[in-house]
C-alpha cells in the first residue's frame, strides 16, 4: 500500500486543470472550469473541473474524482499506474505494489510492447538519420518538401530493403521472434523464426493520447526496385501494423497527441486519410490535423476528439463513391453531437498535393468554404429525386430521421434548412419531424429506478457550506448535536471529517456510497448562491453563517414537528380520565415542543441579506 501522505502529496502538487485541459478543452467560470464531458456526449456544457477542491465532475452523467480518477477513467490506468504517471510529473517516487499474478502478466505484456515499439522506433530513426541504407528515404522526404525539423518531431524513420534487419537488431537486445511478432513488427516464418514486416519503407510511428509508439505506418518507396513478398506479390504503398495488445486501430488517431493544442485553439479538427497528408498540413500551420489508421473513422474516434472540440472537418474524395461515403458518415457524426464539414480539394487527389501546388493561403480559403454534411445530404437528395412535389417530399421524409436525433435549438436549425431548401413550408417539417419524436414506451413498461439517497434541500446546503466555507461555519455547526443533522452514520463522518478540516479530495476517497460522493462532488463544483424571496444572489462570506444556522433550524424543525406529530397521536389514544397524568405529560411535551417549532421557525424562514 502506497502512504496516504505520498497520495496527499502528488495530489497536492498535481494541476488537475493542466492535466484534465489535455482531453478536454476547458474554459474558466469563475473560480472554476467548464467543458464537454469526455464521458457523455453533451451540447451544453456541464462538465466541471475545480482547481482548488482538486475535483471534476460531471453534472450530466454524474462522472466525477480527483485526478487520479480522470487519468484512470480516460486513459484506462490502474490507480497505481495514474499514481506513478503524476508522480513523475510532480518528482514524487512511488514505490510499486505487490501485483496479483494475472495483473503481473497483463502489466508484462503491456510493458514489454510498449518497450520494443519504443526500441523499434529509435532504430528506424537512426537508419533514416544516420546510415548510408538511409539515403533513399532521405531523398524520397525532400522530394515531398518534408523538412528535417518535420522528421525530428514525429520520429520518422525508415526500414532498410532486408528480411531480418530489425528482427537481428532486436534480438541482439533480448528481445526474440515472438516478441517482435506480437508486437506487430515482424511475421512468422514458416518453420519457426519470424522476418521484418517492414522492409523497404519510411516509416512513420503511431503514438497513443499520451505520446507512446504503439504501431507503425510504412510508406513503400517507389524508387526502390521491386522486391516481391513471400506470395510472390508485389508490396503494396502503405503497410500498417496489426491491432496488438497496445493498439486498436478503431480507437487512436494518428498524431492526435501533436494536434490537441492546435484542436483546442483552433476549435475545430482536420480530419484526413493519410500520414503524410498530416506531416504536410501540420508543416503549413494546420496542426489541429489527425488521421485514421488505415481504416474508416469510427464512434471511438469520434469520442476522443469530441472533449476538444464538436466542430469536425473531414476529407472525403469529390467523386460519387467520396459522396457517398460522406452521406454514410452523417449519421455517426449527427450521433456523436459533432458538427461534420467537407472538405473539398477540387482536382487535388489529397491535402498533402494540394499544399504542394497550391499553398496554405489556398488551403486556408478552402476550409472557409466548406460545406456542411447536412447541406451536402440535401443537395444530393434534391439532384437524385428531382424538385417535383414527390421528388421533394421524398427527400424530407429520407432527411427527417437524422433531424430526429438532434437536440431541441439544433433540430430547430434544420428544420428551417430543410424547409427552405426543399421549398416547403417549415410547419409541415416540423410536424414530419415530431411524429417520430412522440412515441415511446408504454407507462406499464417503465420501471422506476431504485430508491437512492438524494439527502435533503437543509442537509445538501449545509454541506456545500462546510466544503466552500468551513471557517465561517464549522463553529456552528459543531455545536449542534449530530442526531439534528443525520441520522446516517457515513453523512454524520462526512460532516465530523469537514469540520476537522480533512481535504474533501481524502474524505471522497472512504465515501462507499456513490450517491453520497456525487452529493459532495457536486458541492466542490456548484457555483456558491444563495436564495430568498427577491431571487438568487452570489454568496458573500458574511451570509454563510447566518445561511448555516438557518438551515440547522430548518433540519430541527423537521425532527421536532416529527415529534409533535407523535406526541398528537399518543394523545388521541389516551382518555383525560383514565390516563390522567399520562395525558398531562404528553401536553406539556407538546407545548414545550410548540414553543420550540416557533423558536425554530423564526430562524428558518429568516432572509439573509443579499447584495444590492
Amino acid at each position: 500500500m502506497v502512504p496516504r501522505e505520498v497520495i496527499d502529496t502528488i495530489r497536492e502538487r498535481v494541476d488537475i486543470v493542466d492535466v484534465v485541459g489535455q482531453v478536454v478543452t476547458l474554459k474558466r467560470k469563475g473560480s472554476s472550469y467548464v467543458g464537454l464531458c469526455p464521458f457523455h456526449q453533451e451540447k451544453t456544457p456541464s462538465f466541471n473541473v475545480v482547481p482548488h477542491k482538486g475535483i471534476f465532475h460531471c453534472f450530466g452523467c454524474g462522472a466525477g474524482g480527483d485526478v487520479f480518477q480522470f487519468l484512470m477513467q480516460t486513459q484506462g490506468l490502474s490507480f497505481h499506474e495514474a499514481l506513478k504517471e503524476l508522480g513523475n510529473r510532480v518528482g514524487v517516487a512511488v514505490e510499486d505494489r505487490e501485483l496479483t499474478p494475472a495483473e503481473r502478466q497483463q502489466h508484462k505484456v503491456r510493458h514489454d510492447l510498449y518497450e520494443v515499439c519504443e526500441l523499434a522506433g529509435g532504430w528506424f530513426e537512426a537508419v533514416l538519420r544516420t546510415r548510408p541504407e538511409g539515403e533513399p528515404a532521405r531523398a524520397y522526404l525532400a522530394g515531398r518538401g518534408i523538412e528535417e525539423a518535420t522528421w525530428e518531431r514525429y520520429r520518422l524513420g525508415y526500414a532498410p530493403p532486408s528480411w531480418n534487419g530489425l528482427v537481428d537488431w532486436l534480438a541482439k537486445r533480448g528481445v526474440p521472434p515472438e516478441m517482435a511478432i506480437a508486437a506487430g513488427l515482424a511475421r512468422p516464418r514458416r518453420g519457426g523464426g519470424a522476418y521484418d514486416l517492414f522492409r523497404g519503407r519510411v516509416i512513420v510511428p503511431i503514438q497513443d493520447a499520451r505520446g507512446r509508439i504503439v504501431a507503425f505506418g510504412g510508406r513503400h518507396l517507389e524508387a526502390m526496385p521491386d522486391r516481391r513478398g513471400q506470395d510472390g506479390e508485389a508490396p503494396p504503398k502503405y503497410v500498417n501494423s496489426p491491432e496488438t495488445a497496445i493498439y486498436s486501430k478503431s480507437k487512436v488517431l494518428y498524431a492526435l497527441s501533436h494536434a490537441r493544442p492546435a484542436i483546442q485553439r483552433a476549435g475545430q479538427v482536420i480530419v484526413v486519410e493519410g500520414y503524410f497528408d498530416v506531416l504536410s498540413l501540420h508543416q503549413a500551420g494546420f496542426r489541429q490535423t489527425v488521421a485514421t489508421c488505415g481504416t474508416a473513422l469510427t464512434r471511438e474516434h469520434l469520442q476522443s476528439l469530441r472533449p476538444l472540440t464538436t466542430s469536425v472537418i473531414a476529407l472525403f474524395d469529390g467523386d460519387a463513391a467520396g459522396v457517398r461515403a460522406a452521406l454514410r458518415s452523417l449519421d455517426l457524426f449527427v450521433g456523436a453531437g459533432m458538427e461534420a464539414r467537407r472538405l473539398d480539394l477540387g482536382d487535388s487527389k489529397d491535402p498533402d498535393e494540394f499544399i504542394q501546388t497550391h499553398g496554405a493561403e489556398a488551403f486556408a480559403a478552402r476550409l472557409r468554404d466548406s460545406e456542411t454534411l447536412f447541406d451536402l445530404a440535401i443537395r444530393h437528395h434534391k439532384e437524385r429525386l428531382g424538385s417535383t412535389p414527390e421528388g421533394r417530399r421524398q427527400a424530407l421524409m429520407e432527411l427527417v430521421p437524422i433531424v430526429r436525433k438532434l437536440d431541441a435549438a439544433p433540430r430547430e436549425v434544420l428544420i428551417e434548412r430543410l424547409a427552405t431548401s426543399l421549398d416547403i413550408r417549415d410547419d409541415v417539417v416540423r410536424e414530419v419531424v415530431g411524429l417520430g419524436r412522440r412515441a415511446g414506451p408504454p407507462a406499464a413498461a417503465r420501471v422506476p429506478p431504485p430508491a437512492r439517497f438524494r439527502g435533503s434541500r437543509e442537509l445538501n446546503h449545509l454541506l456545500w457550506l462546510l466544503v466552500n466555507h468551513r471557517d465561517e461555519v464549522a463553529p456552528i455547526v459543531a455545536q449542534v448535536d449530530p442526531g439534528v443533522v443525520t441520522d446516517r452514520l457515513d453523512v454524520a463522518t462526512v460532516v465530523a471529517r469537514l469540520l476537522a478540516g480533512d481535504p474533501l479530495t481524502s474524505i471522497i476517497e472512504d465515501v462507499e456510497d456513490p450517491d453520497l460522493v456525487a452529493i459532495l462532488r457536486r458541492c466542490a463544483v456548484t457555483d456558491p448562491r444563495v436564495r430568498d424571496g427577491r431571487g438568487e444572489e452570489l454568496y458573500t462570506v458574511e451570509q454563510a453563517a447566518p445561511a448555516a444556522r438557518q438551515m440547522l433550524a430548518r433540519l430541527e424543525l423537521r425532527r421536532v414537528e416529527a415529534q409533535i406529530s407523535r406526541i398528537q397521536q399518543e394523545l388521541e389514544g389516551c382518555s383525560p380520565g383514565s390516563d390522567g397524568s399520562r395525558y398531562r405529560e404528553a401536553l406539556v411535551k407538546k407545548s414545550h415542543l410548540a414553543r420550540k417549532r416557533q423558536e425554530l421557525l423564526k430562524v428558518a424562514n429568516r432572509r439573509l441579506v443579499t447584495r444590492a
